[in-house]
């Protein structure tokens, strides 16, 4: 498509108000479950451009929390703005209609009215879509569930999602995923499943779960109880057995797992910097005292689906860039480890960087380089 139509979007607020949209398109993200969605929506303006909108909708605690726009026709920019704002969420894009889009953007704008969050700016681009109050049936919301959560696969998957979600405090999720009400809340405010141990017993499985609190750690241990009913795997009973607070190295030590790394030499920082952002728009990037941090989701969200799931085990790789020139990369399986040493030695990073050291850990290491006063991690090493 013609890039000459891709424009800064102008006019005042009164012009916004009184402009007529025709909806096109929509698309969201089938990641309900893991508390957070993605939503694209294309409209025809009244002059006969494109305006695409982004929006980013968190089910526990931020609620629609960051939006964008652009008017025109510039697919490259819209995709690039998909994969940064919704590349790490896993899952599949989803087609949904128009008042499903809407229904979506009404109910997550009550979640910030709810939870006192302030609605991203500008906020007059999007006020056409809340005018109107958009009502579903019961029939039509669990059509829009289903479509915004991805199949249920196993009781393993089923479990693992309970548990995540009563974790965040989301009564809807716990709702759809329940066949009944369930008392089951095992921590007062949104919390961070670290870590969930799955067993089966005689008529039910048991549960541990280890999880971030924000100030704490707790291990509580649950029974639950499955049924496969007409409409797939639910939970029909769940009950906390029993709840403790850990300590930080009590936690550290259940999170214990390999760490694969790889230590670069950058010819150019700069370069290798703007290359990632470039071949990597979907890595989720952090600013740290001695370098930048980027995050590279796997492409679904499958490590749900595990007998022993682990929060971080969705991480394809981790690469920090340091202010000593170098690249310090991160993976948790010889497998993908392995694909990024090839991928860096047969892309167009070959010429750029030069692999020093490899290095098989029995346990984390990159993130207390990162938030150390080191950025030679051979040095940093040297210290250990």
């Amino acid at each position: 498509m013609s890039k000459s139509k891709f424009r800064v979007i102008k006019g005042n607020k009164f012009e916004w108000v009184n402009s007529k949209y025709h909806f096109l398109e929509a698309y969201v993200t089938n990641t309900r479950l893991m508390g957070v969605i993605g939503l694209y929506i294309l409209w025809k303006t009244e002059d006969g451009d494109t305006f695409h909108q982004f929006f980013h909708l968190d089910a526990e605690e931020y609620g629609f929390d960051d939006y964008m726009s652009i008017y025109g026709e510039n697919m490259q920019e819209v995709e690039r703005i998909i994969a940064r704002m919704m590349g790490g969420l896993g899952g599949d894009f989803v087609s949904i209609n128009e008042k499903e889009a809407k229904y979506l953007v009404q109910s997550f704008v009550y979640k910030n009215k709810k939870w006192n969050k302030v609605l991203p700016e500008p906020k007059y681009e999007y006020d056409f879509i809340l005018k109107e109050e958009i009502y579903l049936s019961e029939e039509e919301k669990l059509r829009l569930w289903e479509k915004i959560c991805e199949d249920i696969k196993s009781y393993m998957h089923l479990i693992n999602y309970f548990v995540m979600r009563a974790v965040g405090n989301d009564e809807e999720a716990l709702a759809y995923l329940s066949k009944g009400h369930i008392d089951y809340k095992p921590v007062v405010k949104p919390s961070v499943l670290l870590k969930n141990v799955i067993e089966e017993d005689k008529d039910s499985y048991i549960t541990e779960s280890l999880v971030d609190v924000g100030n704490h750690y707790k291990m509580f241990v649950s029974e639950i109880k499955v049924a496969n009913t007409e409409k797939g795997l639910k939970v029909e009973k769940a009950e906390i057995k029993s709840i403790m607070k850990i300590t930080s190295t009590e936690a550290a030590f259940g999170l214990t797992r390999k760490e694969h790394l790889l230590v670069y030499y950058v010819k150019d920082t700069g370069q290798v910097i703007k290359l990632l952002e470039q071949e990597k728009p979907h890595a989720m990037k952090h600013s740290h005292n001695f370098g930048f941090l980027y995050t590279e989701f796997n492409p679904t969200n499958d490590h749900v689906n595990s007998q022993v799931y682990y929060l971080n085990n969705d991480i394809y790789g981790v690469y920090y860039i340091t202010t000593s020139d170098q690249l310090v990369v991160a993976a948790y399986s010889q497998d993908k480890i392995d694909e990024i040493e090839r991928y860096f030695r047969e892309s167009i990073f070959k010429e750029l960087l030069e692999l020093e050291e490899c290095m098989d850990l029995d346990n984390s290491l990159l993130y207390e380089f990162v938030n150390s006063e080191y950025d030679n991690i051979f040095e940093f090493l040297g210290e250990e």
